[in-house]
């Protein structure tokens, strides 16, 4: 399995392509991507499925681009199918932006387990940055979104956000035993481990 990122968008969300066996998911495309097709023509690598980890604009402003190319589907949680077509609840308007997807019919992913393709996909719902922020764990990678990132956290302070809720997703991830390795929504990459023996918010947990 291999983990390619490309930041996008004025704040720099990071996208990732992950690929194995030539078939690949896309996670958080946060603005348009006009280098993925060539990328993926060189590799010869198809385009099978999109995942949010949640529906701020950041992480989703290519998504109407991507999807009218690929003609793939988008997952994400079902707490946030309104955020597509809610300038207000997926933060466009509070950054001078607005930003919205009316055509678009994403799929539910709930917690728990699922096949996507060829991929296996474990979702953890990690609600406090958003309502239903997704943790997606992928063979050994956890792609983290807004909830954890390198020495930090997710901020909790927009629409739908909880300091409350925050601080039980992170326990969640905090009782895992593997030593994942980390792709955030933002910032550089990290691992599990790590953050347990050096990040404030888990650490105080």
């Amino acid at each position: 399995m291999n983990v390619y990122m490309q930041p996008l968008g004025p704040v720099q969300a990071n996208c990732y392509v992950i690929e194995k066996d030539g078939h690949a998911l896309l996670i958080d495309p946060g603005d348009r991507f006009p280098q993925l097709k060539p990328f993926l023509e060189k590799e010869d690598i198809q385009l099978d499925a999109i995942l949010l980890t949640h529906a701020h604009f950041d992480h989703m402003a290519g998504l109407d681009s991507i999807v009218k190319e690929f003609q793939v589907p988008v997952y994400m949680s079902p707490y946030e199918f309104d955020f597509l077509s809610d300038g207000e609840k997926n933060a466009s308007v509070s950054f001078g932006r607005f930003i919205r997807f009316t055509n678009i019919q994403p799929i539910s992913l709930d917690e728990g387990k699922t096949m996507i393709s060829n991929f296996e996909v474990q979702t953890i719902h990690c609600p406090g940055h958003t309502i239903g922020s997704n943790v997606y764990i992928i063979g050994n990678n956890m792609f983290t979104g807004d909830v954890l990132f390198l020495g930090s956290m997710g901020r909790t302070d927009l629409p739908t956000g909880s300091d409350y809720a925050m601080e039980k997703s992170l326990v969640k991830l905090k009782k895992l035993t593997e030593n994942y390795h980390i792709y955030p929504g933002h910032g550089p990459e990290t691992t599990l481990d790590y953050e347990k023996s050096t990040n404030f918010y888990l650490r105080r947990l």
